[in-house]
């Protein structure tokens, strides 16, 4: 059978058709399959950290009630009704990560039954030692039954913990496999294309040589090819959520720029976009130093300036403290400085002065505190605010957990207060917070040096 001209043009277009839909599938597969492995990591690193804060703090239970079996005092106490609390915060935060797999939930249950089980023994040490004395309490003690409910707790949540590292591993593994075949399957499309629009362009020239210029030809192909390569970098580009705070801000400081403002205005304003700009750069550096830190336990800490910490975070969220017309009052005179992860603190400052703007009192110009204090072997630092404030009554308990928000408001997400707590005990320090509403909230933190 012999192809006319028009029959192998035909033939052409309907190969880069074919190529184009097969390949685009291809390429959208893989894509959604690393969202997929994302999320899956998201949950298991999650889950991971979650375990980790339960048996830390079944540990401090125990260690409270044997405390108090000991020296009769108090306070230990109220370490074990706080330890009590917070440990129940924690498994109700591990069951929010909607684990539909029916062996983890068995093994939530399992861990929970075995911490219930631990309390009421912890309990029974702690009445002994009020009705019969030290004695009887020590006895109770080396019977040995609180040590084997400990080690069947450590044991659990050690094989729930593989399991979830063992998972994590495989996710990332699956994600590398699935980004290296996307990037391989995009080559092919751009060769692939490359050369069927090449024999194309060779077969449409030959038919249309006579009645369309050449450069018209050239042009049509060239956007053609520009608009694929377009739609391709747009399906696989990645936003990250850690800049869009600097984003954010350099869109706030490019509204406010008046083209017929004096010269000193028009400096201010490229000044603080320059800031903005060092800022994201340095973010980035951030971002790659946190990823180089996942696999490592052992954190760098580092003198860091409390007011230089503010000023970059200040920095970052010019745009809305401009236009919310934002004031600070900062004390750091008793306490400039103090030893910890650069990141981590730049994370803790940014949440909570990013909270303290987006739910100010739209009837009131926000006022933020800032003061740092110094004692025997703590630093404490606290960010009140002018806000809304929050109803402890009401969300007392619920307001550092997963995915909680009090206020309706397009960008609370009711992660950055759970991150932050996280963030603060992972080097021994506590949160609080006291709030009113309609009056504001006031947030310390202590940090063990």
């Amino acid at each position: 059978m012999k192809f006319t001209l028009k029959n192998k043009i035909d033939l052409t277009f309907f190969a880069v058709a074919i190529t184009i839909f097969v390949l685009i599938i291809n390429v959208y597969n893989r894509a959604e399959a690393v969202k997929e492995n994302r999320a899956s990591i998201y949950q298991a690193s999650t889950v991971n950290a979650l375990l980790e804060k339960v048996l830390s703090t079944t540990i401090d239970i125990e260690t409270s009630a044997r405390g108090y079996a000991i020296t009769e005092n108090p306070i230990y106490l109220d370490v074990f009704a706080l330890k009590k609390k917070d440990v129940n915060t924690w498994i109700d935060s591990l069951r929010a990560m909607k684990v539909d797999n029916n062996n983890e939930t068995l093994k939530l249950d399992t861990i929970e039954d075995l911490i219930l089980t631990k309390i009421t023994f912890s309990d029974s040490t702690i009445l002994e030692r009020k009705r019969n004395g030290l004695e009887s309490a020590a006895k109770l003690i080396e019977l040995g039954q609180g040590k084997q409910i400990m080690d069947s707790i450590r044991n659990v949540i050690t094989k729930y913990q593989e399991q979830q590292i063992n998972l994590l591993s495989n996710k990332l593994k699956q994600t590398e496999d699935n980004v290296t075949t996307r990037d391989f399957l995009f080559f092919c499309f751009v060769s692939l294309i490359s050369i069927l629009i090449f024999i194309a362009y060779f077969f449409i020239r030959k038919a249309v040589k006579r009645s369309v210029e050449q450069e018209e030809i050239q042009k049509s192909l060239i956007e053609e090819l520009s608009l694929q390569n377009n739609q391709l970098n747009d399906f696989s580009s990645i936003i990250s959520h850690n800049l869009r705070a600097p984003a954010a801000n350099i869109t706030m400081l490019i509204d406010t720029f008046d083209e017929n403002g004096d010269k000193e205005e028009v400096k201010t304003v490229f000044d603080m976009l320059r800031k903005v700009s060092q800022n994201l750069n340095e973010t980035l550096s951030h971002l790659i130093d946190i990823i180089s830190l996942k696999g490592n336990h052992k954190i760098v800490r580092e003198n860091v300036k409390f007011e230089t910490v503010l000023n970059k975070t200040r920095d970052n969220l010019q745009g809305e403290i401009l236009q919310k017309e934002a004031t600070f009052h900062v004390n750091c005179s008793d306490a400039p400085e103090m030893n910890y992860p650069v990141l981590y603190l730049e994370s803790i400052f940014h949440n909570l002065v990013s909270n303290a703007l987006k739910y100010a009192d739209p009837n009131r110009k926000p006022v933020i505190t800032i003061t740092t204090q110094k004692t025997h072997n703590s630093i404490t630092l606290s960010v009140q605010d002018n806000g809304l404030g929050i109803d402890i009554n009401k969300y007392g308990s619920k307001i550092f957990g997963m995915n909680k928000v009090f206020h309706h408001h397009p960008d609370a997400k009711g992660v950055g207060l759970f991150m932050t707590k996280m963030q603060v005990e992972r080097f021994g320090g506590k949160i609080s917070v006291k709030s009113e509403v309609n009056i504001g909230t006031t947030f310390t933190i202590i940090f063990n040096q």
